[in-house]
């Protein structure tokens, strides 16, 4: 019938007929083709899209970042990675904040962004500080050597007070001053990483093994750097009041015309210990008051060391720093109540910023319920929480209240609260930090323990928590419990030297005193503490804690807890002569001597004969001992 049609057309007709068929062919192959087109290329395009997106938010959170505007660079930064979990930007920007706060979690993020493209120096100096935050050595030790050993350009003062505080941290205390001096001997370094230099050089410094000069140089440079207008002379101020704090009550001031002297002018004749000059206060009064960054703490701290050099004025001062401050910002009056509360003037406090100034800002109020609890005024603590005057986070009014109930003699209602306050702390790990150690500092260990335990779960590598739950195990006086706390650290945290030595410790301790090691061929030993029948464990394992405490020792030649492992394991081992060899050649500061230090000293003692001084060195309070440590030393306080 179509052949028919077709004779009866034209030429003319059949033709534009070809070219219509051949029109409506081309637009149903260009249709086929743009399904395919479409369906192949629009994830590509879409990932391109969205990874410019989050290019875009980890610019806006870096800018955040140098600004220190912590709660925009969070949003950012998350907003970047939720976009696109694998663009490098995004991974940066994550990684940077969360180690400019001093999250442990920086360094996965870190690892990430590695395995996709090479680290900036700015990147490096970033894991090396949150890797030092977490006492992460080993981490710390790879990403410094890139730091040092870049070929795009020589390390600079900074990276070189990174690897000297990395040496701190190893204990390595002569390369840690070496490092120190070399930073300040740069003359490039600015005065941010100058100060750094001096306060570390300061705190590593002890008359066994710095000299008196020394010392006096690194003050003498503090002092140089105070006399600038920058953030980081101010901070050098508020160093050399709170040293001039330190110094005894009472304490006059030297008059000086200059704001802080330089080493080449006349010297106070009060020096500190005999070691460095002291800045005159007066001096230090009027740079504080006078720096052009200097805020209300700041000028508290001036009206601190006025009181410090004449205590007859405390209360004036007081009055004038009431009159100053009590009208001003939320920022100045968080300060003063602060100050106040430390001066023990909580009634003062509640008088100058009443209730209905502290409703005004959080920080505020919640100073208000503390002068309150101060005062023991626990019934119109309660009432304010619970009238919601002031709309508080749900963790913080929990624990607030649970401290009233305790306080009140409500222990259901408190217990209560304490589970309230944990349940509404969810999986937020600083929520649950709160938490924990609000409960601690108000003895509610058990709430302590678990905000503190559910916090490593959500933040396995979050250090305070894991230094919480130390604490607390520490206090309770058991040893397994101790122990497992630190084989929990000792998996996350396997090279760190001092993690390493106080496991092994406790380790030997409940192996050899806690009866718990296996008797190899059916025997006991009855030689050690007071004829007791004492189990013996595995040689490998006794062997193994001896090597591990060598290592130690090598490492760190100076160190008290790793010499008293050894010392230890060497006792258990029935060899008195080689662990008193132990403690040949070492100096140790008084107040660097810990109970269990001197608890092994004085078993050591026992073992080779010297009675009398063993009996001088065990006179440690019972309490401040491990039932295991007081059975070491129980044939030595027994007499026997």
């Amino acid at each position: 019938m179509a052949r028919s049609d077709d004779i009866l057309l034209t030429a003319e007709e059949l033709r534009l007929r070809r070219r219509k068929r051949r029109i409506w062919l081309v637009v149903i192959l260009l249709f086929v083709l743009a399904i395919v087109v479409t369906f192949f290329g629009a994830r590509p395009a879409s990932n391109a899209i969205k990874a410019w997106q989050a290019r875009r938010h980890a610019e806006r959170a870096f800018a955040y970042i140098d600004n220190a505007q912590w709660n925009e660079a969070q949003k950012e930064a998350i907003a970047g990675y939720q976009l696109q979990p694998g663009e490098p930007q995004a991974l940066r920007a994550v990684a940077r904040f969360l180690s400019r706060v001093h999250q442990p979690e920086a360094l996965d993020f870190w690892k990430q962004l590695q395995n996709r493209q090479s680290l900036t120096r700015e990147d490096r100096r970033d894991e090396v500080n949150i890797a030092l935050a977490g006492n992460d050595l080993s981490v710390a030790e790879v990403a410094l050597k890139d730091l040092l050993t870049r070929k795009d350009s020589p390390a600079s003062a900074a990276d070189w007070l990174l690897a000297a505080q990395v040496a701190r941290q190893k204990n390595e205390t002569n390369e840690a001053r070496k490092l120190a001096q070399k930073v300040l001997d740069d003359s490039r370094a600015d005065e941010r990483t100058q100060f750094q230099a001096v306060l570390l050089t300061l705190a590593i410094a002890t008359p066994e093994n710095t000299d008196a000069a020394s010392i006096e140089a690194a003050w003498a440079r503090l002092s140089k750097l105070a006399e600038g207008k920058t953030k980081a002379a101010l901070d050098a101020l508020v160093v050399l009041a709170q040293r001039a704090l330190s110094r005894p009550e009472g304490t006059g001031s030297v008059p000086s015309s200059s704001v802080v002297p330089s080493p080449s002018k006349e010297k106070d004749d009060t020096h500190h210990g005999g070691q460095a000059q002291v800045v005159p206060p007066n001096d230090l009064v009027r740079a504080l008051e006078n720096h052009p960054l200097a805020k209300t703490p700041h000028k508290l701290l001036a009206l601190d060391l006025q009181m410090h050099a004449d205590p007859t004025q405390r209360d004036a001062l007081i009055s004038r720093a009431i009159a100053d401050w009590k009208d001003a910002d939320a920022a100045s009056l968080v300060a003063l109540a602060t100050w106040l509360d430390g001066k023990g003037e909580y009634q003062r406090q509640l008088d100058t910023i009443p209730l209905e100034r502290a409703l005004q800002s959080r920080d505020v109020f919640l100073q208000h319920l503390d002068a309150l609890g101060a005062l023991d005024r626990w019934s119109e603590i309660k009432q304010l929480l619970e009238s919601e005057h002031f709309p508080l986070d749900e963790v913080v009014q929990r624990m607030y209240i649970a401290r009233c109930n305790a306080r009140l003699g409500e222990k259901t209602a408190s217990e209560n609260n304490w589970k309230r306050a944990l349940e509404a702390a969810g999986g937020d790990s600083g929520k649950l930090m709160t938490l924990a150690e609000y409960a601690e500092r108000n003895g509610a260990n058990e709430m302590a323990e678990v905000a503190y335990a559910t916090a490593t779960n959500e933040s396995p590598k979050l250090r305070a928590a894991w230094q919480g739950r130390l604490r607390l195990a520490q206090s309770s006086g058991g040893t397994k419990k101790i122990h497992a706390v630190l084989a929990g650290m000792l998996t996350i945290w396997p090279n760190d030297s001092a993690i390493q030595n106080d496991e092994a410790y406790m380790r030997l301790l409940l192996l050899f005193l806690g009866g718990t090691g296996s008797v190899p061929s059916g025997q006991k030993d009855d030689t050690h503490h007071g004829g007791q029948a004492q189990v013996v464990p595995p040689s490998e394992e006794l062997n193994g804690i001896e090597h591990l405490a060598e290592k130690l020792v090598q490492q760190n030649p100076t160190s008290l807890p790793h010499r008293t492992l050894l010392a230890l394991a060497r006792l258990e081992q029935h060899r008195p002569a080689a662990a008193i060899d132990v403690y040949s050649n070492i100096k140790v500061a008084p107040n660097t001597l810990s109970p269990s230090a001197l608890v092994v000293h004085a078993a050591v003692l026992e073992a080779n004969g010297h009675h009398d001084d063993a009996m001088t060195e065990a006179q440690i309070p019972p309490d401040k001992l491990l039932p295991e440590e007081r059975d070491l030393i129980q044939g030595v306080t027994n007499g026997e």
